[in-house]
């Protein structure tokens, strides 16, 4: 052995004579020194991309997981867009209904579960890493069980990496998504009963390995990576100028290598040195924009929100856009966050609640398992919910608890002060009277009322108004006058009409109409008044007839 090492450090002598050590190994090798380029990329190009895709269909999903957890945290796009989205779940009212099967039974078993649900630290952290199957496809959560005497509770439930995950490769055919813990062996260890939560969150339809949203945001992942590489050479060389070395026809390869170091030396040191007979020609600075590269990354962050908002106005407007049209693209949002929503909750009712009502309950009728439910419907426009409730009670009937739900109000609980109106307590709403009809059998009586309405009869006690309602010009001047306030001085100084109109229309939402809606209701009273009272006129046969 100590002769080969002799031997071996002959030979490196031999050519470190021969001159094979005066200049470092690495100086020609621009590809080592633009590393930084490719480790944005973390090593990963499209061939590699495509062939950690196909081995996932396959069924060997590790690779896959691996990926999509460097791109969340190489990008910063796709990791706040993904955040958003989770994020939004938290804000959603979630509460745990009883079973189908209804009854006191069913109500006692919800609320039991309920207060063990809520006993579970942080209980908010457990629905954000259920979002993470949003998208991987699926995410798993390990019980921490706990047993404090009369019941088993999670003490904590643990996420664990897609990676740490396998499918069977002797059995998986590319539908069935059985997960299984990684030991080193092509079966991998099965999971244990009543372990695991094990969501599967499909954002898209597909094979199992195709489910997760990453398989759509790697690709632009990858483009917008290397297009941040191309800028930062770009940016390396922009406004330098081009420098170009001369040298005789009978120039040496080492003198060459020395001119060329010394035109590299130039561009960042701005200072090297040359054999005399050899020139260098500086050039016009390197010309260029960034509008290319900024196109290119701006396209493919467009995209990613798109797949993960679904629209591009609830992210990042560029200074365009409607309000309205944000307000539909967020409407599009909050239907993606339905759907997530819906999903996790039948995972939390399946193998969260249902365990525990097994155990600490004893439910087996599948009737009696309660529900979790999200609630992801926004509280009603309060102003426009209080104008409309008062009409549509006169026409239906309005459940209390509907109404609180929709304002979202909650409902009072027993003894607890409630607000009121500072005028008066309410007051319950009189009955109409409905005027007496006269007797058919006493035709003068009814032409009397017909004749002189009898300020004082008891039979019409609403005479007063009648009365009232004959309103002279003048208070109906006046009355315009009023409304018309604002704009008067222009109304007489002679405005087109086209402009009174406009005025007008902008006036009208202002205007204090009281006086008119009472006097308007007078009206409609005298009117009706008038005419029941003719038509019982109709009715009595005139004197002397037969």
């Amino acid at each position: 052995m100590m002769t080969t090492m002799i031997d071996r450090l002959k030979a490196a002598f031999t050519a470190f004579k021969g001159g094979a050590q005066k200049e470092m190994q690495t100086a020609t090798l621009a590809a080592l020194h633009n590393a930084y380029i490719t480790s944005l990329t973390g090593g990963l190009t499209p061939k590699r991309l495509e062939a950690l895709l196909r081995a996932a269909d396959e069924g060997d999903i590790v690779g896959q997981h691996t990926l999509f957890a460097e791109i969340e945290d190489r990008d910063e796009h796709i990791h706040a867009e993904l955040s958003k989205r989770r994020r939004a779940l938290l804000s959603i009212p979630w509460r745990i209904d009883p079973g189908k099967a209804g009854g006191k039974r069913a109500e006692a078993v919800a609320g039991s579960v309920r207060e063990q649900v809520e006993a579970i630290p942080d209980f908010e952290d457990v629905i954000l890493d259920l979002a993470d199957g949003i998208g991987h496809g699926f995410a798993c959560l390990e019980f921490e069980w706990t047993f404090d005497g009369s019941r088993h509770l999670p003490a904590g439930l643990h996420h664990r990496p897609q990676n740490w995950f396998m499918l069977p490769l002797d059995s998986w055919d590319g539908r069935d998504g059985t997960l299984r813990l990684r030991d080193d062996t092509p079966e991998g260890q099965e999971l244990w009963p009543l372990g695991w939560i094990v969501h599967k969150h499909r954002s898209k339809s597909g094979i199992f390995a195709r489910a997760g949203l990453f398989r759509v945001l790697c690709w632009t992942y990858l483009l917008k990576q290397y297009c941040r590489g191309d800028f930062s050479q770009f940016l390396e060389i922009h406004g330098l100028p081009m420098r170009l070395g001369k040298y005789p026809a009978n120039t040496s390869d080492e003198e060459q290598k020395t001119l060329l170091n010394a035109l590299r030396a130039l561009g960042s040191d701005a200072a090297g040195i040359i054999p005399e007979g050899m020139e260098i020609e500086f050039k016009e600075a390197a010309r260029g924009s960034e509008k290319p590269f900024m196109a290119m990354h701006d396209l493919c962050e467009t995209g990613q929100s798109k797949a993960i908002l679904g629209s591009t106005l609830t992210t990042d407007t560029k200074g365009v856009g409607s309000q309205a049209l944000g307000e539909i693209h967020n409407e599009v949002r909050l239907d993606i966050l339905a759907s997530d929503a819906r999903q996790i909750a039948g995972t939390l009712t399946r193998q969260l609640l249902a365990p525990l009502a097994f155990l600490n309950e004893g439910v087996t009728d599948p009737a009696l398992l309660p529900r979790f439910v999200f609630d992801p419907s926004r509280p009603e426009d309060l102003e426009k919910l209080a104008k409309s409730l008062p009409e549509l009670a006169t026409v239906m009937d309005i459940p209390t608890r509907w109404a609180h739900e929709r304002a979202g109000i909650p409902l009072p609980e027993k003894g607890e002060p409630v607000l009121r109106r500072q005028d008066a307590a309410p007051k319950k709403p009189e009955a109409p009277q409905e005027p007496k009809e006269p007797s058919e059998a006493d035709p003068a009586e009814a032409t009397a009322a017909l004749a002189a309405a009898g300020g004082d009869d008891p039979r019409y006690p609403d005479q007063d108004a009648v009365d009232a309602a004959t309103v002279p010009d003048a208070v109906l001047t006046a009355l315009a006058r009023d409304m018309l306030a604002p704009i008067l001085a222009e109304v007489e100084a002679g405005i087109a009409p086209e402009a009174l109109v406009g005025k007008l229309a902008e006036l009208y939402p202002k205007m204090d109409t009281t006086a008119l809606e009472e006097l308007t209701a007078r009206v409609i009273f005298v009117g009706e008044l008038w005419g029941r009272l003719s038509a019982q006129a109709e009715a009595v046969p005139t004197a002397g007839a037969e």
